[in-house]
């Protein structure tokens, strides 16, 4: 037997023969650990070499670390790393690097004022992606993979991780963000960009998505949850039966001038009067005021509402358009000490700050007025996934991310699933002579039966876990409206239901039995 390698050339040329093996690799993946400037090298003739025309699989991108991908649509495709100062590594099915997926990106806040909210609809992604792999694939064999980001609930995060997740790394399909502000800035810097057009999903938007695509046309947006064109008209006619009959009933009228607020407002102030838009279900005078966001709540909001009540002295009512800063306008209010309105309503984003306040004194008066997402199929969602607690708008979340899983698989088989092709396939999920598909029965029954419809060029109807996902042709959807009563430990009964006679955003209110 040879000595130690440590002898020398004389020696082993005296006492045995051997043999020096110079083979790098016998398969690409033995190169994975040799990268030349961050480029992939493949095997040829058992030497790696550098792949001059960048990668075609996210393995020959392993050697560069755990989060670097082959972007998907870029030419040549190059290495990127998934990683940034918003988004983290990519999370395959199983959690081991694979070449046979397609990946989306999601934007959701993990931090900052929305997180809570923003974890919730994190767990509604993961089950959707993790309950669509179990039980299908795309029609070329792909799984789905995903690229999570945290916008940090704030726009120029959220631009940011949309930036990467669709210039850098190329990624056709963004979920997120759920903020109407930060939504609306990456639809219009990312979404409709030159060369990005990414098919975008937004879990619970309010804004008018008509007014979103004016530039393209190209139908890239859509929202799962029914937006300010709906929400709007059940806000009037809820304030038009609860003040019926009262002539004198005035009212004061606060909101956030972004995106979330002035979409709800322009969407219920309807009635052209010589000045600012009013809502025409008010019997009596009105007096209505912006303020610049959350930045602004506590200066010109308050300071606004000060002069609102100079004004008129008891106000019947108080309808405040905006998000968590609505708790602090109702805590100003009551420190004036002027007599609590008849009735404060509120929007959906204000409902949590609202019951933090935990105030006995305003039950019975506050009333949110949000789309109705308590539904059957939440309650076996919740089961199905063990989260007993999961909030609504984390079933919203798994509307839109499964919602747009189907979307990919209804593209055309053959040809490459990019934005355009995504948002076009949408058509197929919103026909009510289609094949029935409920998100509540379990993703063994309902998965295979809508890729087998697409697979014969069928169509489906969808029933998201929050409602009926009909989209219209602004990628909108129609779905029920509730108002919820505030109780005196902050929590909120659902108190009546508002039914649009979809498409149209007219209906009417009916009390809960």
């Amino acid at each position: 037997m040879c000595g130690a390698l440590g002898v020398t050339l004389g020696v082993i040329l005296g006492a045995c023969s051997a043999t020096l093996d110079f083979t790098e690799c016998y398969e690409d993946a033995d190169c994975a650990a040799f990268f030349d400037d961050n480029k992939p090298m493949y095997c040829a003739a058992n030497v790696c070499k550098i792949r001059e025309k960048g990668c075609d699989a996210n393995s020959q991108c392993a050697g560069l670390g755990e989060s670097y991908i082959c972007a998907t649509s870029s030419a040549p495709r190059e290495c990127a790393s998934t990683e940034s100062d918003e988004c983290g590594a990519p999370i395959y099915p199983g959690g081991e690097i694979s070449d046979d997926v397609a990946f989306i990106g999601v934007m959701l806040p993990k931090t900052g004022a929305d997180a809570d909210l923003g974890l919730e609809m994190e767990k509604g992604v993961l089950a959707a992606v993790e309950e669509f792999n179990a039980s299908g694939e795309l029609p070329n064999g792909d799984k789905i993979a995903l690229v999570v980001c945290d916008t940090k609930s704030e726009v120029a995060s959220a631009t940011s991780a949309a930036r990467h997740l669709g210039d850098t790394l190329t990624i056709p399909v963004l979920i997120g963000p759920a903020d109407d502000v930060e939504f609306t800035a990456v639809v219009d810097q990312v979404t409709f960009a030159q060369g990005v057009n990414a098919f975008t999903m937004g879990p619970m938007i309010t804004a008018d998505m008509s007014e979103l695509d004016t530039s393209t046309g190209s139908g890239l947006v859509f929202q799962a949850m029914a937006g300010a064109k709906f929400q709007g008209p059940a806000l009037g006619e809820r304030i038009g039966a609860d003040f019926t009959g009262d002539p004198t009933a005035n009212a004061i009228l606060l909101l956030s001038e972004d995106a979330y607020g002035l979409s709800l407002y322009n969407a219920v102030a309807t009635e052209e009067t010589g000045g600012p838009s009013q809502i025409p279900q008010v019997p009596g005078s009105q007096f209505i005021a912006s303020y610049r966001g959350l930045d602004d709540a506590t200066k010109g909001a308050k300071a606004k509402l000060d002069t609102a009540l100079k004004t008129f002295a008891e106000p019947p009512m108080l309808i405040l358009l905006g998000r968590s800063e609505v708790a602090e306008i109702i805590k100003h209010y009551k420190t004036t000490g002027a007599p609590l309105p008849q009735k404060i309503y509120v929007p959906k984003r204000a409902m949590p700050a609202v019951s933090a306040l935990e105030d006995p004194d305003l039950a019975g008066i506050v009333v949110a007025v949000t789309p109705d997402l308590e539904t059957p199929q939440l309650a076996k969602l919740r089961t199905r996934l063990g989260e007993a607690n999961l909030a609504p708008e984390g079933a919203l979340a798994y509307d839109a991310t499964m919602a747009s899983l189907f979307g990919m698989a209804a593209v055309k088989s053959g040809d490459i699933v990019v934005g355009l092709r995504v948002a076009d396939a949408f058509k197929k999920l919103s026909d009510k002579a289609g094949t029935p598909i409920d998100f509540g029965v379990g993703p063994k029954m309902f998965v295979p039966a809508a890729l087998t419809a697409f697979q014969s060029s069928k169509t489906i109807d969808l029933v998201g876990i929050t409602g009926p996902l009909d989209f219209d042709a602004s990628g909108e959807v129609c779905s029920p409206i509730a108002a919820y009563t505030l109780d005196d430990k902050g929590g909120w009964t659902k108190t009546a239901v508002y039914t649009p006679a979809c498409p149209s955003a007219t209906g009417t209110w009916a009390p809960v039995p």
